[in-house]
This record gives structure tokens, C-alpha cells and sequence, in this order.
């Protein structure tokens, strides 16, 4: 059997495929975080604890558009 002497380390090849599986796994993990905490505006729950909706609760959006400044 025939072995290389410069069989060492990693190649180029290995390091490319640790970089996309490690893009694929901070996609998945954004993509969890943006709906569970950010959410969706036109779409939420009741008891939904994403910070849109739970501002969204808490302010009455159509309020703040007839808001009026006094001279």
C-alpha cells in the first residue's frame, strides 16, 4: 500500500464543506429567530410574543397617524 508523506492537515475541499454546513446551519437558525422573536406585522397571534406584535398590542397603530402637533 502506497501512503503520501504531506497527508497531513486538511484540505481545501474539507474546509469548503465546514463553510456550508455552517452557512446552512446560521440560515436555519436566523431564519428560527426572525419569526419567533421578530415576527410578522400582518399576522399575529394573540398570544404571540414577537416584539412587532407585542408593540402592535400595545400602541393602536391608527391612533399615532391623526397625531397633531400644537404651536
Amino acid at each position: 500500500m502506497i501512503t503520501l508523506k504531506s497527508n497531513k492537515g486538511q484540505t481545501s475541499v474539507e474546509y469548503v464543506m465546514l463553510i456550508a454546513v455552517m452557512v446552512t446551519i446560521m440560515g436555519s437558525v436566523l431564519q428560527i429567530v426572525k419569526s419567533s422573536i421578530l415576527g410578522d406585522a400582518q399576522n399575529c397571534a394573540p398570544n404571540s410574543t414577537a416584539i412587532v406584535c407585542s408593540f402592535q398590542r400595545s400602541f393602536n397603530v391608527e391612533d399615532l397617524r391623526y397625531f397633531t402637533i400644537k404651536r
